[in-house]
């Protein structure tokens, strides 16, 4: 298994964050078309008397702003993302309301940190002579570009997505003892490309036992046991349309052999990491104990 020959290439790797950054500057050029029709009102010229009251509304807009994005993530922790029923599958549902529900905090995150830069910024931009109206809206757009940059990397739903495999385990009945010896992971069907998808790139989470004879995995969704004679191969290989890999991360992919001789693959995700390069580290011990696993 030759993990260092699958990454995506440097090429590649750099053009995915480039790609990103095009995007955002996209947003930033749109944002501040629109936002230049609701900020007509205020004048440069009448700043100097406005200074202290325009102060007083944006920091008052980044605490509201702040505030709403807390309250939402603190309720969606608290309600497990509002899925009050882990005696039946759910991950698929998930999937679809932490996608909206992300896109709602991170832009709570960006303008609170947007309205908190432009108190000290703006003053010193209209000095500039910039033209209207980017002394007002070019703080609170570099800032979500900023702010979306992190979100990337930075994974803040890392507590709610190990709560929701713990709490899906215990109602399948895997007593904790026994769960705390596997490893909570994601998986996928590396034939299908994860460009396609929309949320997260897993099909299913779960946790995975690597016992001495074989791989046995219980999810949301599906079980499997793979005796070691059934499996064919063990390889790591980067997933282009996932994040991770753009910071180095390679995947376990586990080829094996059905009853019925037809042969699939399996990839394994490493979930809940805080960042991406935690992420990275995570797959590569992964992958470096289903290695050892095969070769025994």
């Amino acid at each position: 298994m030759q993990s260092e020959n699958k990454k995506l290439s440097v090429f590649k790797r750099v053009g995915g964050f480039l790609l990103i950054i095009v995007v955002l500057l996209g947003f930033f050029f749109l944002g501040g078309k629109l936002t230049g029709l609701f900020s007509s009102h205020m004048r440069v010229q009448d700043f100097s008397r406005t200074t202290g009251s325009f102060a007083n509304v944006a920091l008052t807009a980044a605490f509201c702003t702040l505030f709403a994005a807390v309250v939402v993530y603190v309720v969606v922790f608290l309600t497990n993302c509002f899925t009050f029923n882990f005696s039946r599958p759910f991950f698929a549902g998930f999937k679809k309301k932490l996608y909206f529900i992300h896109i709602i905090v991170g832009l709570g995150l960006s303008l609170a940190a947007g309205f908190s830069v432009s108190v000290p910024v703006t003053p010193i931009l209209v000095r500039l002579g910039l033209p209207e109206p980017l002394p007002f809206i070019a703080p609170i757009l570099i800032s979500l570009i900023c702010v979306q940059l992190i979100l990337v990397w930075v994974n803040i739903w890392t507590p709610l997505n190990r709560t929701i495999v713990r709490k899906r385990a215990a109602a399948l009945g895997i007593d904790p003892i026994n769960l705390e010896k596997g490893i909570i992971v994601g998986v996928s069907d590396p034939e299908r490309s994860s460009f396609k998808k929309l949320t997260l790139v897993e099909d299913d989470v779960g946790v995975l036992w690597i016992e001495s004879a074989q791989l046995v995995y219980k999810g949301d969704t599906s079980n499997f046991e793979l005796k070691r004679d059934n499996v064919i191969s063990v390889e790591c290989k980067a997933d282009s349309g996932s994040m991770a890999s753009y910071a180095g991360a390679v995947y376990p992919i586990l080829r094996y052999r059905n009853p019925d001789g037809s042969e699939r693959s399996i990839r394994f995700h490493a979930w809940g990491n805080w960042t991406l390069g935690g992420m990275s580290k995570s797959l590569k011990l992964l992958s470096l104990k289903l290695e050892s696993w095969y070769k025994t």
